[in-house]
């Protein structure tokens, strides 16, 4: 797996970690207090606030598990729990503040899993909407259901310990999130450094390491090795195989120069060698057969065309649509297309 890859796919699991937790916890909360609000304190208006957030919490784990969009499950969060929030703290705003508490949290999540500019907007969404909370409070009837003052001390001190703890979780999880995104970061200078340096070095090198010709059309080449040939260019597809390297976005000759202890003049005569215009056309082979392995071997139902090219490592479907027609002579959707009917043949035998 790629390094770059492997950070991203690591931190999007632990925002999805996070994400699942906390939705755990405040489905857990509000099943307590359903339970509370109607066998112990025989009030059952309450109940249907619970009961929507409680739905709202168990459809947004489901979105979580089907990994839908993190951000605007975040953001559909953010705004439909403050207005939720926001008749709890006008129902009870009249004998205690603490309530608004409960929007401190908003701009919290939004540091760990939004942009830095929507970390700002929600700072001043959670201004203004206390503002506007007070404003209503003074100017409007607010009282939804009657509650016993004496239970207020005990709520409050559960709801300061409760937004305590939340934001704990997530400053826990940023500090986590934060550690990997410095050492990819660290890991992405490192190689723009390590690339310079190995450009400088090849263009400073003159010695060659094989004595081999381009081919047939570079007969005039004074000597020609093909053992060396041979040998330099099995590593390069040994490299270029193993862990699927060829997949990489990003991959560039100067770098498997490096790996290879070679330089850019002599691995792109290896390569030619073997019956390769160049790097690109032997690279393109390579993902090309990776994507037709995909493609027979994926339930096409269930995984898109994006996913399958992008594994192999092409960046845009223009390009990729553009070399597998270079190499198969169709597009990829007509290559799929004769595929079909001899599943449905097989899949009928079987039957």
């Amino acid at each position: 797996m790629r390094i770059t890859q492997y950070y991203n796919n690591r931190i999007h699991s632990l925002k999805k970690q996070l994400i699942e937790t906390y939705l755990v916890i405040l489905a857990v909360f509000h099943i307590v207090s359903i339970y509370i609000y109607l066998f112990w304190l025989k009030n059952t208006f309450p109940l249907y606030y619970f009961a929507g957030a409680l739905v709202f919490y168990i459809y947004s784990y489901i979105l979580i598990r089907r990994n839908f969009n993190i951000s605007r499950i975040v953001n559909a969060y953010l705004h439909f729990s403050s207005l939720y929030i926001s008749v709890i703290i006008l129902n009870f705003i009249d004998d205690s503040l603490v309530g608004f508490i409960w929007l401190i949290p908003m701009p919290v999540c939004a540091y760990v899993f939004l942009k830095r500019k929507m970390v700002i907007y929600y700072m001043f969404y959670t201004i203004i909407l206390m503002l506007l909370i007070m404003l209503y409070a003074k100017y409007f009837d607010h009282h939804f259901y009657e509650y016993d003052k004496k239970y207020l001390r005990p709520t409050n001190a559960a709801t300061v310990l409760a937004n305590f703890s939340l934001i704990c979780l997530f400053i826990y999880y940023k500090i986590k999130i934060s550690h990997l995104e410095f050492k990819a970061f660290g890991y992405r200078i490192k190689s723009k450094m390590r690339e310079k340096h190995i450009h400088k070095a090849k263009m400073l090198s003159k010695e060659p390491h094989y004595i081999i010709e381009l081919s047939s059309k570079h007969k005039s080449d004074i000597t020609i090795d093909h053992h060396k040939l041979e040998n330099l260019f099995l590593e390069l597809d040994k490299y270029m195989r193993y862990n699927n390297y060829f997949t990489n976005p990003s991959i560039k000759l100067s770098g498997l120069c490096s790996e290879l202890k070679t330089n850019i003049n002599y691995l792109s005569r290896a390569i030619d060698y073997k019956g390769y215009k160049n790097f690109n056309q032997y690279l393109n082979s390579l993902r090309i057969n990776y994507v037709k392995n995909l493609i027979e071997k994926s339930d096409l139902t269930k995984v898109t065309l994006m996913y399958i090219y992008t594994g192999a490592g092409f960046t845009s479907q223009a390009t990729f649509n553009r070399v597998f027609k270079q190499f198969e002579g169709i597009t990829p959707s007509e290559y799929i297309t004769q595929l079909l009917p001899t599943d449905s043949k097989l899949s009928s035998v079987d039957s």
